[in-house]
């Protein structure tokens, strides 16, 4: 049932012919649903695992299905093969699980019982990353950051967030009695507190009679909306690829290069699809690098449980072009599982298609390529960092800087807020369009949020 929806979604974009071949992809997806963080241990949901393999359904799908126009070129269509496929998250365990049922759905039992157990199972292998090991930075390059640590936590300092916190308080504060009596202080109601409070209701919509009852559309974009700020502001609200904000979509821009480069240095004959799963965080910080939120305005948002966004190596010819001046890049993003995939521009192109060459020096450009240099560019302390030598990294004027890029998005917050607080209007436009805030007879433009909750 799943891969018939799957294959349906694609239906629209398969109908009209075209010559593109697909040598090979590079995907991130985020976890499914889950428990609320604030209550750990955070466990996958059976709502999350259905999200998961209806991710891995579609994406199969396009790449391994015979019927598909973007299958992948000499990629096995059923049975797994170690040297054309790699999966990897880091070793934390609602990511594990997340990359296991992903992987259920991408390469399905192959229905020989008489030979093997679990209906033909196939047993891909994931890799797990431990934190305390420098392969961690690609996908959580966050972790262990003094430099990102300190300029995110200079956020709360900042005249924007003390004006949020003040200007938010009441609206918190009239979730108390009916929502966290007993789960959370009164002092904790507050903008600071943004996502963990969201992320509470948001699982309570899904799993909680008592919240979904209790909480108004309205309300629960206005919280939507705060969470989206206070996560932009700690990993999107960036001025150049110098910022320390930007460290996870640094090396994960970097990983998605390492990938896609061994595709092509193998002539499209190994490491053809690459699968990476993390948190949303990371997608923030790449939305920001890579210029999405000036395509669509929905980029300053979180993503949904189970978004993906993917890279797709392709030319025009079958074989693999000995010009690489033939090969193309798209960058495509699906919000959650409900809806295709859509092919986005980077970089301020004019065109989602890049050609190699300039997909390759626009990832450069927002790129930490090796371990030594995550070290100096985050001042860590890690164990893996003491055989480089480190000069401290001063923060500077441009860098602290970089909040007041959160100046304005405040602003429409703040407006934003104190209009659900008195009573609005709040119209969607499309279902990812913008959003229109009404009050007081003035309209406030609003980037229409992503949901979902992070790691």
């Amino acid at each position: 049932m799943l891969r018939s929806i799957a294959v349906l979604l694609l239906a629209a974009e398969l109908a009209a012919a075209h010559a593109d071949t697909v040598k090979g992809a590079v995907i991130f997806s985020r976890h499914g649903d889950r428990t609320w963080k604030g209550a750990p241990p955070t466990t996958l949901t059976a709502v999350g695992q259905q999200q998961l393999y209806n991710s891995s359904t579609y994406w199969r799908s396009r790449w391994l299905d015979s019927v598909s126009g973007y299958q992948i070129v000499n990629l096995s269509e059923d049975v797994y093969n170690s040297a054309q496929f790699s999966a990897a998250t880091p070793d934390q365990p609602l990511l594990v699980t997340s990359g296991q049922v992903f992987l259920q759905g991408l390469y399905p039992p192959l229905n020989e019982t008489s030979e093997h157990p679990l209906s033909g199972y196939q047993y891909v292998p994931l890799a797990t990353i431990p934190s305390d090991s420098p392969a961690s930075i690609w996908l959580k390059g966050d972790d262990g950051c003094p430099a990102y640590d300190d300029l995110a936590d200079r956020w709360n300092s900042t005249a924007e967030f003390k004006a949020l916190e003040a200007s938010t308080k009441d609206f918190y504060l009239s979730f108390y009695d009916n929502i966290f009596a007993g789960v959370l202080p009164k002092s904790k109601l507050s903008y600071s507190n943004a996502y963990n409070i969201f992320d509470y209701v948001n699982v309570g919509m899904v799993h909680n009679k008592t919240i979904s009852n209790s909480i108004s559309q309205e309300e629960l974009f206005q919280l939507r909306t705060l969470a989206d700020s206070a996560e932009w502001a700690k990993a999107g609200a960036i001025s150049s690829a110098n910022d320390p904000l930007a460290v996870s979509g640094l090396t994960f821009s970097s990983k998605v290069l390492q990938q896609l480069q061994a595709i092509v240095d193998s002539k499209g004959t190994k490491n053809l699809l690459n699968v990476n799963i993390g948190s949303y965080d990371t997608m923030l910080s790449f939305f920001a690098l890579a210029g999405l939120p000036s395509v669509n305005a929905n980029f300053y948002g979180l993503p949904d449980y189970a978004s993906t966004l993917a890279f797709e190596l392709y030319s025009h010819t079958d074989a693999f072009p000995g010009d690489l001046s033939e090969l193309k890049v798209r960058f495509l993003f699906r919000n959650g599982t409900d809806a295709p995939a859509e092919s986005f521009r980077l970089f301020d192109s004019s065109t989602a298609a890049l050609s190699w060459a300039d997909f390759k020096a626009g990832m450069e450009k927002i790129s930490l390529k090796s371990v030594e240099e995550w070290c100096a560019f985050c001042s860590s302390t890690e164990d893996y960092c003491l055989p480089y030598k480190q000069e401290t990294r001063a923060v500077t004027k441009e860098v602290a800087g970089v909040i007041g890029a959160v100046v304005t998005l405040g602003v429409l917050i703040v407006a934003a807020v104190v209009a659900a607080v008195a009573g609005v209007r709040i119209s969607r436009r499309t279902k990812l369009g913008s959003v229109a805030v009404i009050a007081g007879g003035k309209q406030f433009d609003e980037a229409s949020s992503y949901a979902g909750s992070k790691l």
